[in-house]
């Protein structure tokens, strides 16, 4: 009985390891990707925190600029001591010389007066005092820089205004401003060369764009774009701002992660989009890679244990041969013992010297039983076997002891029949002769006791052969 292919301990262990491997490697595949997934944010976060950085080190700078302008006409003021409106014009028109990418440069003072640069002529009826960047400067009591607003004398030009108050000791006389285009902004904004299709854009103070890769987010003398309105996942962070991923679709419908960044000197926002497709894409290589990965070592793992089974149960097959011939009653098939040291090796071991043990005793066995066949009965007796095989040896030493008395007492009977026939011949006196046949009898009897302890089948008496044609015969 041979086991089939299906059945063998090789495939019932390949399979169990290879089911063992898949769970291992689908656990791993499943903390691996996860990892992966994280750590694949985790840069992703990081790379657009650099850019982010880099566009707010770019807007400081630019923003810098025209605080460190309005900073040098303040002191340039305070150190002259006067506003009067020739020497005011004459250091306005002096730094608009050096400053050409400036729109307008004009001072305020306290007493409501308004003078600018390049002999640009303020709006009449207008106080000065009362706009955005002249309260602003003067309740701050340093330089500040505005949101963005639309150019009232030029349109669809969106200005920033950096403005710095005016101290004479300790008392402020004015405030001297700049105005420049954000334009410049804008433009550096789309010129970066951001990978996989990443892309940048500014938000105000106020929650409205200032730069954006999409033309129609810019603001123009006819309205400006919330971000509330086409971007609210951005918006929602807006509010309440953290350092986390957000995810969301763009103006194209594109699934994109952002991450915004504020800038604390004005307040603005710096926002990267980048499309989730290009972390999908890296997910779906890293999942293509570990399921490649575990196909592999799965076919791997199987063959190296397949063969590394088949090896170990090499003793086994060397057994099974044996045993066929035992199973037909041959023993004397030998087993090519193994070196090996292990559990099947000591197996096949111990199971060569039971085989060894039993043809011994088979052997034996067929020794003293044909010495018995053969009427030897003084026959050594079987030796002792070790447990329970001991009632083999000691019902063959039973049985011959057992024959030995039966043929001593036939033998002993066959003496007295003998001697009480020659009493028969010797006597003619009946009384005689029936004692004789008594004992007799009795002597009969003893040997049927002595050979009742056996089962014998009863013999058929012996049938007389007819003979064709057979004349009667005559004893007289």
């Amino acid at each position: 009985m041979n086991p089939t292919s299906n059945k063998s301990i090789i495939t019932k262990v390949v399979r169990r390891v290879i089911a063992a491997l898949l769970v291992t490697v689908v656990a791993l595949s499943i903390v691996n990707l996860i990892y992966m997934s994280r750590q694949m944010m985790k840069e992703v976060k990081t790379e657009i925190g650099l850019v982010s950085l880099m566009i707010s080190d770019k807007i400081d700078s630019w923003s810098n600029g025209l605080e460190s302008v309005t900073q040098d006409l303040a002191d340039t003021y305070a150190g002259i001591g006067t506003l009067e409106g020739s020497s005011v014009r004459g250091v306005l028109d002096q730094y608009a010389l050096h400053h050409d990418d400036l729109f307008f440069l004009y001072v305020a003072t306290e007493d409501g007066d308004m003078y600018m640069a390049r002999g640009v002529q303020y709006a009449e009826g207008v106080d000065p005092r009362e706009r955005v960047w002249y309260t602003m400067a003067k309740k701050a009591g340093h330089t500040i820089v505005t949101d963005t607003y639309l150019s009232a004398t030029m349109d669809d030009t969106m200005l920033a205004t950096a403005a710095t108050p005016i101290f004479f000791g300790t008392k402020m006389v004015g405030v001297v401003g700049v105005d420049a285009d954000v334009a410049t902004i804008n433009e550096y904004i789309n010129s970066l060369d951001l990978k996989d299709g990443a892309y940048a854009f500014i938000i105000d103070s106020q929650g409205n764009f200032i730069a954006h890769k999409n033309p129609e987010y810019m603001p123009t003398s006819e309205k400006t774009t919330s971000v509330k309105e086409v971007m609210p996942e951005v918006a929602e962070d807006l509010e309440n701002p953290s350092d986390k991923l957000i995810r969301g679709k763009d103006y194209m419908g594109n699934d994109m992660i952002y991450a915004t960044k504020v800038i604390p000197d004005s307040g603005w926002i710096v926002g990267i989009a980048y499309p989730s497709k290009v972390v999908i894409h890296t997910l779906h290589r890293g999942i293509a890679i570990c399921v490649f990965t575990a196909v592999f070592c799965i076919l791997l793992a199987a063959g190296d244990i397949g063969g590394a089974v088949k090896k170990m149960l090499k003793p086994i097959e060397k057994i099974n041969p044996a045993l066929d011939g035992i199973i037909h009653g041959d023993f004397s098939v030998d087993i090519e013992l193994t070196k090996e040291q292990d559990e099947l090796g000591m197996l096949q071991q111990k199971l060569a010297m039971i085989i060894r043990r039993l043809a011994d005793i088979i052997e034996e066995q067929k020794y003293v039983l044909g010495e018995m066949e053969s009427g030897n009965l003084v026959v050594e007796d079987i030796e002792p076997l070790p447990g329970e095989l001991n009632d083999i040896s000691a019902s063959v030493n039973s049985i011959k002891e057992t024959f030995n008395d039966i043929i001593s007492d036939i033998q002993f009977s066959a003496l007295n029949l003998q001697s009480y026939a020659m009493g028969i011949n010797e006597t003619s006196d009946l009384e005689e002769m029936k004692m004789i046949f008594e004992e007799l009898s009795a002597e009969a009897n003893a040997l049927m006791d002595k050979t009742s302890q056996f089962t014998t089948a009863v013999a058929a008496p012996k049938m007389p052969i007819d003979t064709p044609d057979s004349e009667e015969i005559s004893y007289d």
